[in-house]
């Protein structure tokens, strides 16, 4: 596809991980070695294109997950690169950098009681009186550190798909959103993000495919300064390594019942 114009990239290990650009008047999304998304600007006429020997379980996580964020922003939706769980029936979305462990916390939240709404995609619709969080994922994504710290099976080296004690099924009020942070503390610590600290921590994990329309990026951003003004946001500094997993944990649910 020489006549694709790649807008963005995202790199791993030094190499093309993912980037989106344009083909005409069509959109193209490569996951670089699994799929190409194809679609056109109005939304219509999707084209999900597997390679070869494509992983079945990384074509599917793409196709609930990432993939469909990308089609919900030619809808006009909100969609975040995160986490999200829900406890008693509220939802803590958890954001952060990759490798910042926002799967392995979920999934740990989960074996206490919680419910998986999402693993890497959060998809957020506005309604009466706030937001709410739709369910896109019914797995943990972890790599053998972390399954092995949570007790599960660790005989392969790369992240798999784990399903979860409990799926959400239906969309849920959302309560707060949290930046996963690993900082040289000594305990789990919580500190409120508001204004413009708040935006510029939320920008970079809007998924978007749509980056070079002024109008679209502007309606975007009004988008995020309500959710701002809607939602708590909080950051939570923590040290790295798995030993502090049941103090963060305990400290999130207490967070959403105090922000209930």
């Amino acid at each position: 596809m020489s006549g694709v114009r790649w807008l963005a990239e995202h790199v791993e290990d030094g190499e093309v991980a993912f980037r989106i650009g344009r083909e005409g008047d069509d959109l193209v999304a490569e996951w670089v070695g699994i799929v190409r998304l194809t679609v056109g600007r109005d939304g219509r006429n999707v084209r999900f294109v597997p390679e070869p020997d494509a992983y079945e379980p990384d074509l599917e996580k793409i196709r609930r997950g990432s993939a469909a964020l990308l089609l919900r922003q030619l809808e006009g939706k909100l969609a975040l690169h995160g986490a999200a769980v829900s406890v008693d029936s509220r939802v803590l979305v958890l954001l952060g950098r990759s490798g910042q462990g926002k799967s392995t916390l979920a999934a740990s939240l989960c074996q206490a009681g919680a419910a998986l709404y999402a693993d890497d995609a959060v998809a957020i619709e506005s309604r009466e009186g706030g937001y709410v969080v739709a369910p896109t994922e019914a797995n943990h994504w972890l790599d053998r550190d972390a399954r092995r710290a949570l007790g599960l099976a660790a005989l392969d080296d790369w992240k798999m798909p784990v399903a979860t004690a409990v799926a959400g099924r239906t969309e849920v009020r959302l309560a707060v959103i949290v930046e996963l942070v690993y900082a040289a503390v000594a305990t789990p610590r919580l500190t409120r993000v508001t204004d413009v600290d708040a935006f510029g921590f939320l920008v970079p994990q809007v998924a978007r495919f749509v980056l070079d329309e002024p109008e679209r990026q502007r309606r975007e951003f009004e988008t995020l300064a309500h959710l701002i003004e809607s939602v708590p946001i909080y950051r939570l500094e923590r040290r790295r390594g798995f030993d502090g997993l049941p103090a963060t944990c305990a400290l999130l649910r207490d967070l959403v019942h105090r922000e209930r």
